[in-house]
């Protein structure tokens, strides 16, 4: 780049890719002619090979005049800008029709006019400009179509309640699993509490699911432990999907609008004003996305609500029949507590019965010297 050169705009750039990503389509059959003749070498049209069957030459008294052509030609474009301009398209809606058509119309004007002008000068001229208005009916007519969704495609959200009740001890094993089987569906975790402590414990997670593998992911949950409730929630999106999609298409229609009329503006004063709606355009371009792209995860993702409460099975209190196993238990129970009573006894009584045994021993020593004292004495 020169010093003398200006630093590239990039807002411009923006608009020249916008400009050139509009530009319309060589067709392929005339590729494929434009093809053959470069093959060809370009014969002369003038050699006999290359004329093609003769033309029926009109007498000279009956041709027209032919400074009438372009003014028919010209005519001819007017009609159709005419009728582009006031027939509605399907499925346009009232918004759209009434900030989109202001656009067009100053866009085709200018267009009109340069034709006319051009007409004047040949006859191939204007008659270019007939297929070039009816090809732009023809791309304008379709495109509130492309708006609106198949109607078999049904966009249902879908919310799910579950409850585990696994055993005290179970409760991180099961949260585990709950994270395990999540990932193994393709979603993710949102957020996640556990709380394990003895004898007991929960656990609550908000997952997200595609909906696609929503119902074996719920299967194989249910698996992990006992199912304390099971609850599923659906509501039909399929009216704010299709919402989002049309209001979506309108904005991309009316920025394509400003750009034609961009590429068509003659003075600073409306390429100023067009490229200002152009940046408004862009912006409500990126929030209809958003809005589109939030209705549709609705849609391919599922809320799955999980607590774990460690409560496990109901418990045995006295309910239910008398099984071996529960007298086995009794049984154990029992001889516990008469072993804790013995020794509790014994820790007591013990002591007891050594200082019985030590006084006993000191009174028959006692004793046998008292009597052998008396029997010395009588001796």
């Amino acid at each position: 780049m020169s010093p003398l050169e200006p630093p590239p705009d990039a807002e411009l750039e923006l608009l020249a890719a916008d400009l050139r990503a509009l530009r319309p389509q060589p067709d392929p059959g005339f590729l494929a002619s434009l093809q053959a003749r470069v093959d060809a070498g370009f014969p002369d049209p003038a050699s006999p090979a290359s004329r093609g069957p003769r033309r029926l030459r009109v007498p000279a008294g009956w041709r027209r005049p032919r400074i009438l052509v372009p003014g028919v030609g010209a005519a001819l474009a007017a009609a159709i800008v005419a009728l582009v301009i006031l027939l509605p398209s399907p499925g346009d809606g009232g918004d759209q029709a009434s900030s989109s058509r202001p656009a067009v119309g100053t866009a085709v004007a200018p267009e009109a006019a340069d034709s006319a002008a051009s007409s004047s000068g040949s006859a191939s001229s204007s008659a270019s400009v007939a297929p070039q208005a009816s090809s732009g009916t023809a791309k304008a007519a379709p495109a509130p179509s492309s708006s609106a969704p198949p109607v078999a495609s049904r966009k249902v959200q879908r919310a799910v309640q579950l409850t585990l009740t696994p055993a005290a001890a179970d409760v991180q094993g099961t949260a585990d699993g709950v994270v395990r089987e999540t990932q193994a569906s393709g979603g993710y975790v949102q957020a996640s509490q556990v709380d394990t402590r003895d004898g007991g414990g929960s656990a609550s997670f908000t997952l997200r699911i595609p909906t696609a593998q929503l119902d074996a992911a719920l299967a194989r949950l249910s698996k992990l432990a006992h199912v304390g409730s099971l609850t599923q929630d659906g509501a039909d999106i399929t009216a704010a999907f299709t919402s989002a999609q049309a209001r979506l298409s309108d904005a991309r229609a009316q920025r394509a609008a400003l750009l034609q009329a961009l590429g068509r503006a003659q003075t600073d004063r409306q390429v100023a004003a067009l490229r200002a709606r152009l940046r408004d355009s862009r912006t409500e371009i990126s929030r209809r996305q958003a809005a589109l792209d939030a209705v549709r995860r609705r849609a391919d993702l599922s809320t799955v609500q999980v607590e774990v409460q460690g409560t496990g099975a109901p418990a045995h209190h006295g309910g239910g029949a008398w099984t071996p196993r529960d007298a086995l238990r009794d049984a154990g129970r029992v001889l516990q507590v008469a072993a804790g009573v013995a020794l509790v006894t014994g820790a007591v009584l013990v002591p007891l019965g050594l200082l019985a045994a030590a006084a006993a021993m000191a009174g028959h020593g006692v004793r046998r010297r008292r009597r052998e004292g008396a029997l010395d004495r009588a001796a």
